[in-house]
């Protein structure tokens, strides 16, 4: 599951690295639609602020919880990891359709932020 965490961090690090444009290549049936590629990375990044590690005691600690909390994030979607992966890997792939997946999780938060700021 820890390849789970550095699919993630890869796939941030992809999309600013990746210059070139989308591929005309249609997504295949197996790759998770945006939508739901949005609501779960929007998840998973709220688990990686939680699991905010900072020190190696903290990871040694937390890593059996913070895999279990991952676990638990692809049941909830019906997804394994091998789906996961090969969404993110297809999504790599095609950066400006990911840019656009991160930009809607992005204002997502903003507009979660603006309510609470509203409390």
């Amino acid at each position: 599951m820890n390849q789970l965490r550095y699919t993630l961090l890869a796939a941030l690090f992809a999309v600013a690295a990746l210059a070139s444009g989308c591929r005309s290549d249609q997504q295949p049936s197996d790759v998770m639609g945006e939508e739901k590629m949005a609501e779960f990375l929007q998840e998973a990044y709220l688990l990686e602020g939680f699991y905010g590690i900072e020190t190696s005691f903290q990871y040694d600690t937390l890593y059996p919880e913070m895999l279990a909390s991952y676990d638990s994030l692809l049941a909830s979607y019906s997804l394994t990891r091998e789906d996961f992966e090969r969404s993110i890997d297809w999504y790599t792939r095609h950066p400006q359709i990911y840019q656009r997946i991160h930009d809607t999780v992005l204002a997502r938060f903003d507009r979660q932020l603006a309510e609470f700021g509203d409390m």
